[in-house]
């Protein structure tokens, strides 16, 4: 019988193995990039392109969460004026437009701002960063349930971003 057990084991492990190999080949993530005239980005497959001109509109397939990438040029008064001189004027812009918003949380340097907010069962996160003649806007929002999961692939996603000089 002992025999007979470990043939039994042995061909279920083997079987295991198997699935297992088979469903990490199937889920290989994908990297794409797109770009227009203001900037570059990566990002993976689990995220679909619902818009990609001057605003680059993602939306991620399982939990439809949004990261939207928007680029603002300066006027040429406003090139060489820091972000940490602007930044007030800039998120009085977006809680104007947003003014169900409540903010939870921020942080910054004179590279980049993220400003975390709060909405029903919504969380939204907007990153700022400037470069040149150059605003970026990021905005990721989600479900709170879903804020924490999906949040490391927009990290990644912002950390590779590049902005392009005309």
């Amino acid at each position: 019988m002992k025999k007979r057990e470990r043939i039994i084991l042995i061909g279920a492990a083997i079987i295991i193995a198997l699935v297992a190999i088979l469903v990490i080949a199937k889920s290989k993530i994908k990297i794409y990039t797109v770009s227009n005239s203001n900037f570059r980005v990566s990002y993976d497959s689990t995220w679909r392109v619902k818009d990609k001109k001057e605003q680059l509109y993602l939306v991620h397939k399982k939990t439809k969460s949004v990261l939207r990438i928007q680029c603002k040029i300066l006027e040429d008064n406003y090139i060489n004026t820091s972000l940490s001189e602007l930044i007030d004027d800039i998120v009085f812009s977006i809680e104007e437009q947003n003014k169900d918003y409540v903010l939870i949380n921020r942080e910054g340097t004179n590279e980049e701002y993220s400003y975390l907010y709060e909405n029903n069962d919504k969380q939204v996160l907007v990153r700022i960063m400037k470069k040149d003649n150059k605003v970026i806007i990021a905005y990721y929002e989600a479900e709170s349930k879903y804020y924490d999961i999906v949040l490391d692939s927009v990290e990644i996603i912002l950390d590779n971003l590049v902005i392009l000089f005309q």
